[in-house]
């Protein structure tokens, strides 16, 4: 197998990252969100997303991609907890992987270059047995807390926390 290296995002990689994040989310919530979420709406907001990252990151966030052969395979972002109370101060966004890569280790990097071992939480669809075991094997556990998704056929997200 073909090795992948982690770094950071690069500043003139915020279109190609824009794609890769819409083509982990319709390879991981097909069928449970509607197709406007990766489609051409979803990619004009996630280009700008993706911009203002690569261009002027804020202070104390991380973000980082994995790469493989020269494609990116792989995003993750962590930072200040979104949640009000904040169970831990920071908190995991997102981590996504194209589903050929996932298995390979590139996630488990990931969120030891985002996070390494430090107190946190994030949110993850209930209905995700895989990425809630890798968070389980992470030190995760629910906390609990719930909340939809905003899409009935996706359900709810629970907050997993360490």
């Amino acid at each position: 197998m073909t090795t992948y290296s982690i770094r950071a995002p690069r500043e003139d990689e915020w279109e190609t990252l824009a794609d890769l994040h819409l083509s982990t989310w319709q390879e991981t919530y097909s069928g449970k969100f509607p197709e406007t979420e990766w489609g051409p709406n979803a990619r004009i907001a996630r280009i700008g997303m993706w911009k203002a990252i690569c261009s002027a990151p804020r202070p104390g966030d991380r973000f980082a991609v994995a790469e493989r052969d020269g494609q990116l395979v792989a995003l993750a972002g962590a930072g200040a907890s979104q949640d009000d109370p904040a169970p831990r101060a920071t908190q995991l966004w997102f981590i996504y992987l194209l589903a050929s890569e996932q298995g390979t280790g590139a996630g488990q990097e990931l969120l030891d270059n985002v996070l390494g071992t430090s107190p946190s939480s994030l949110w993850v669809l209930e209905d995700n047995p895989r990425a809630i075991s890798f968070y389980n094997r992470n030190g995760f556990h629910s906390d609990g807390s719930r909340k939809p998704t905003g899409f009935e056929s996706a359900g709810d997200e629970i907050r997993m926390i360490r």
